[in-house]
């Protein structure tokens, strides 16, 4: 069937993408399309895209090894007098694999002079199908909140809101804040006490609405590592440290710092309980500035915008809030 969808289309320019042929264009297009969210990790990454379109015909043994690669070649592209006019980008998603096969929809761009026209529709349906007939488990995908255009036409290819996230952003050179004199003590999370932490988290963050965040489903992975996991974890530069606020001796709020090597932010993770919704945040917050004041690093947060006592103390240490994403599933 997306054979014979390709063959009727192909005077109209849909096609799957050619690695080779297509790289550079694609890198091209998405920065024109999202240049105005476009952050620095996304101008590396269409940066490094225009370098691997010049590798030629090692380019097709790197997308073997390369999930970015192997994504962009899964993809579609809509082509216009011999021009890439459109994307759609079909990535595997970062889950456990006792989850199933999910798959990323990113990168759907149609260039400004072809808006309009359908072209995104017919992507996106393309691209669906295949992904249907690959035994894929569901699509997510995340979308600009205020653009209805493109919303309006993921709810009507069947996908589902989850949840819509604020991305935060505090830089290193800001002011470390001094201990609040009445606040709640932090300790380390001890090792066995995950899953009082992950029973929390169930509440704040339920799978049904898409889990912890961005590719981070509600699992035990995000709790707790083997061992081994540990170790291979810090042989590759990664660091997570994790600190509880107990009410007598149950656990009420949590606070996770991640850094790697290759990250250039610590990303942090606030899990208040509802109870205590409005109390804790400032908390949480103030300690991860002062604990991690001498990373100099910019610390970035991923939270629910429906989460408005959160909302607030961000706001009030000067983190800034960079984009509001709709997160979107489609089961098949």
């Amino acid at each position: 069937m997306i054979a014979a969808t390709l063959r009727t289309q192909a005077a109209s320019g849909l096609r799957r993408v050619d690695l080779g042929r297509d790289l550079a264009a694609i890198a091209d297009l998405i920065e024109l399309c999202f240049q105005s969210s476009m952050d620095a990790g996304g101008r590396a990454t269409v940066n490094e895209m225009r370098s691997l379109s010049r590798m030629g015909p090692l380019l097709g043994l790197m997308a073997l090894g390369d999930d970015m690669l192997k994504g962009i070649g899964q993809g579609f592209v809509w082509e216009e007098a011999g021009r890439v006019m459109g994307n759609v980008t079909l990535f595997p998603a970062r889950v456990p694999p006792e989850l199933g096969p999910v798959t990323v929809v990113a990168n759907v761009a149609v260039h400004p002079d072809l808006q309009r026209r359908g072209i995104g529709r017919q992507l996106m349906e393309t691209s669906l199908e295949a992904l249907r007939a690959s035994g894929t488990r569901c699509a997510i995908l995340q979308v600009d909140h205020d653009n209805d255009v493109a919303r309006r036409l993921y709810e009507r290819l069947g996908f589902k809101p989850e949840r819509t996230w604020h991305q935060w952003r505090r830089g290193p050179s800001q002011s470390v804040p001094s201990r609040g004199a009445t606040a709640p003590r932090l300790t380390l999370r001890p090792a066995n006490r995950w899953r009082e932490e992950y029973a929390l988290a169930e509440r704040v963050f339920p799978q049904a609405r898409g889990g912890l965040g961005w590719q981070r489903p509600l699992h035990p992975r995000e709790f707790t590592r083997s061992p081994w996991q540990a170790v291979l974890e810090g042989l590759g530069g990664t660091t997570v440290e994790r600190w509880i606020v107990l009410d007598v001796d149950r656990i009420v709020g949590a606070l996770w710092a991640r850094t790697s090597l290759t990250a250039g932010q610590t990303q942090l993770t606030l899990i208040v309980h509802p109870d205590w919704q409005g109390r804790l945040e400032d908390t949480l917050i103030n300690y991860a500035i002062r604990r991690l004041a001498a990373d100099y690093r910019p610390l970035a947060v991923e939270h629910p915008a429906d989460d408005l006592a959160a909302t607030l103390a961000l706001e009030r240490y000067g983190f800034v809030k960079r984009r509001t994403l709709q997160h979107m599933r489609l089961d098949f």
